[in-house]
Formats: C-alpha cells, sequence, structure tokens
C-alpha cells in the first residue's frame, strides 16, 4: 500500500502501483491520450484516471470520473502522478498530456 494520493474534484483517492493486468489496461489508455486534441482529451485522460484507480478505486469507471467536479490542473496532475506511480516516468521527468491548438502541452511531475 502506497500513500500517494490524487485530489479531483475535492475528493482524495489513494493510488496503488498497479498489477500486469491492470497495467495494460493503464496503458491503452495513456495510449489513446497521444495526439488527442479538445473535448477528446479529457475523455482520454478520464480513461487514464480510471485505469490507474482500478486496484484502490474499482468502483471509478471512466464515466464516474467524468462526473467529478475536477478542474483541468487536477486532472493534469493526476495522470502525472497516477503514470509515475505505475513506474512509466520518473519523478521530476516532464510528460506529454496533450495537444492545445498543435502545441504539446507538458506537466511536470513534482516528487
Amino acid at each position: 500500500m502506497t500513500n500517494t494520493t490524487i485530489q479531483l474534484g475535492g475528493r482524495e483517492f489513494r493510488v496503488e502501483p498497479l498489477k500486469l493486468g491492470q497495467l495494460r489496461g493503464l496503458l491503452d489508455a495513456l495510449d489513446d491520450l497521444s495526439g488527442k486534441t479538445g473535448g477528446a482529451v479529457v475523455d482520454a485522460a478520464a480513461r487514464v484516471i480510471a485505469a490507474g484507480l482500478a486496484r484502490s478505486a474499482p468502483e471509478m469507471t471512466a464515466d464516474a470520473v467524468l462526473e467529478l467536479d475536477a478542474t483541468m490542473a487536477e486532472v493534469t496532475a493526476a495522470v502525472a502522478i497516477i503514470l509515475q506511480t505505475a513506474g512509466l516516468a520518473r519523478p521530476g521527468e516532464a510528460l506529454p498530456v496533450a495537444k492545445a491548438r498543435g502545441r504539446a502541452a507538458k506537466a511536470a511531475v513534482s516528487a
């Protein structure tokens, strides 16, 4: 069990390292996030968050994540923390999160 948490819409969720099968779901969701723009970014990020919470909060489906009153700043930070916890990013490494009008938006993972 870890003490790593994310904040979304006034709620706190614990992020646990994923089992191998759960990691596959996260990688598929992350692949879907790559290159998305507009509203598709929100949908893809919700899939990444739901996959990242599969172990600690399995009730948080992508649809449940989309119902949270979360900000994009919270979503971006959550995606970065989930990737770091899953071992897909090193602390302090910049992560491409989405494309905004042709430019890649990046979020720095803070340890």
